[in-house]
């Protein structure tokens, strides 16, 4: 079983579209676990960010809901599992009615100490062997661009690292982040010294980067964040994925031993 863990409903997708397809067609088994898919709160807080997010996205009051359907569409075109968490997006958290993150530079800043997502992963790691059998890999998004769902999403994978020593924990670069080449780096340096890292690239060809591209498609109500159309998009995911010869890659990054010892 590989398992892949996506901060949000579009994460796994956007990254990894390309390798969760060529895995499905090669009959492994793969489920994404969408960690941050929770309903948000009612009342929701009146913050700058969520303001703006829903005003762009124009689907409501819960468009947590309408996302996971959006995600459902996807998988099935990838041909894999998904499990939603009930974590909130952490533009909803609060503590003690105050959100933890009110606005972009907070959404890119320091995870909160009275943030209690970190604290609920690191106990649900004990259990995850015995929830999912033979797990053979663990993908986890490598912290680029540094957002807070995504640094905690990755220092989850790292202590899983170091609980699965029998199991491949493999660090993906977070797309469309990684237009900035320099935040790739970035989330590499944030790494702990002892993970020895080294990328690999993964190819695929012209139907796998179809499949991508329509699973991303699915996210209809995130696509005005990146792009300016869908033409945008599918022009932006061809050139950011393309290698040369006619194929496309995804770039990932190995612990040199193959294993975590």
């Amino acid at each position: 079983m590989h398992l892949f863990l996506s901060p949000h409903l579009d994460d796994a997708a956007l990254s990894c579209g390309g390798r969760l397809f060529q895995l499905a067609n090669n009959n492994e088994k793969v489920t994404i676990i969408n960690i941050m898919a929770g309903d948000p709160p009612t009342p929701l807080p009146n913050t700058p960010i969520v303001n703006d997010l829903h005003q762009r996205w124009q689907i409501g009051e819960n468009p947590v809901a309408i996302r996971r359907q959006e995600d459902e569409k996807a998988v099935k075109i990838l041909g894999v599992s998904v499990e939603h968490r009930k974590h909130p997006d952490c533009v909803y958290r609060t503590h003690n009615n105050q959100a933890l993150y009110p606005d972009e530079d907070a959404l890119f800043g320091a995870i909160h100490p009275d943030d209690h997502v970190p604290k609920q992963l690191l106990i649900e790691a004990a259990m995850l062997n015995f929830v999912y059998v033979n797990i053979e890999s663990i993908y986890v998004p490598l912290g680029v661009g540094h957002h807070v769902d995504h640094q905690i999403v990755r220092n989850w994978g790292i202590a899983l690292a170091k609980r699965l020593p029998d199991v491949e924990i493999i660090f993906y670069e977070e797309y469309p982040y990684t237009r900035d080449f320099d935040a790739i780096q970035v989330a590499l340096d944030n790494l702990p010294t002892e993970l020895n890292l080294e990328a690999q690239l993964i190819q695929f060809d012209k139907a796998e980067i179809t499949a991508k591209i329509q699973a991303i498609d699915c996210y209809r109500s995130q696509l005005s964040t990146f792009w300016n159309n869908r033409k945008a998009m599918i022009q932006d995911v061809k050139q950011a994925f393309y290698v040369g010869d006619g194929m496309f890659g995804e770039r990932y990054w190995y612990l040199k031993t193959g294993r975590n010892t």
